[in-house]
């Protein structure tokens, strides 16, 4: 049996050989196009790599009980700001899953990705992940103070003389109106 490595940027992959004992493993190596405009809070120094295995987990009496899986592996780098401070940052993703593939799936499920027609699109499943993956909001350290509302000083750095708001104190003027509304 033989394995074959892709590394063009047609990412649609015909499992069938896989299935029908052609081959073992496919192996697919690439970089991921990231859609325009889709993560506008993050600046990639590059595109994200994608390395993807394809392979028979278990061979079955005929192609129809084989079990085939599907590996996938995303990283890259990407530049963005502090959810609370907007100090510049630098952070790497990698993100990783491993999937079974079936030709039709019954229901929906996290660990099985479908083949119709024994073809599986190794690059949507990519996008996919890695847009998952990505985080709503990052920040420079867990315990981030911030900018002050008022000045706009950066609190982890110094402090400052404005009169901020106390915890709790902001919103004493919704509760007053919600209060109200419920009497």
């Amino acid at each position: 049996m033989k394995n074959h490595v892709y590394t063009s940027k047609n990412t649609v992959v015909d499992v069938t050989k896989i299935y029908n004992g052609a081959v073992n493993e496919i192996n697919l190596d690439f970089s991921l196009d990231i859609e325009e405009g889709s993560t506008d809070d993050y600046v990639f120094e590059n595109a994200p790599d994608v390395c993807a295995r394809i392979f028979e987990k278990a061979r079955g009496r005929d192609e129809n009980e084989s079990y085939v899986a599907l590996q996938i592996k995303v990283t890259g780098r990407y530049n963005c700001l502090c959810g609370r401070c907007a100090k510049e940052l630098t952070k790497d993703l990698c993100v990783s899953a491993e999937y079974g593939v079936t030709r039709k799936l019954s229901e929906d499920s996290d660990e099985y990705v479908e083949a119709p027609e024994g073809l599986l699109d190794v690059g949507e499943l990519a996008r996919t992940l890695f847009y998952l993956e990505l985080p709503q909001r990052v920040l420079c350290k867990d315990d981030c103070q911030g900018l002050c509302p008022v000045c706009g000083v950066d609190l982890n750095l110094s402090t400052c003389s404005c009169k901020q708001v106390k915890k709790g104190k902001g919103l004493e003027g919704l509760k007053k109106l919600l209060d109200n509304y419920e009497e």
